[in-house]
């Protein structure tokens, strides 16, 4: 699925009819979930091995990661936002550069 879309992609490009993603609201969340299920079995894991007890390992990794979750979302939105380091225009690509 992601190799179709990479390649529809590319023949975009190719065809000079390059454009910018938005990026969803959704996406950002999965995202964050996801990034944050692995920085809570890190965490928990951790805080285990500095006290040796499972439920305040659990407590810590949980807390600090649900924080960390909802921050970490409405990071990417304002880095959504920011035009700073993105290119806009609506075809970056010239015929001769895609020959």
């Amino acid at each position: 699925m992601f190799l179709v879309a990479a390649f529809k992609v590319a023949l975009n490009i190719v065809k000079g009819q390059c454009f910018r993603m938005e990026v969803t609201r959704t996406r950002s969340a999965v995202k964050s979930i996801l990034w944050r299920a692995i920085c809570i079995l890190v965490s928990v894991i951790t805080s285990y091995l500095l006290t040796g007890k499972w439920d305040i390992a659990v407590a810590i990794g949980l807390v600090y990661n649900v924080i960390n979750i909802v921050l970490y979302y409405f990071h990417e939105r304002i880095w959504n936002r920011v035009k700073w380091g993105i290119k806009t225009s609506k075809n970056r690509f010239s015929k001769s550069e895609t020959s």
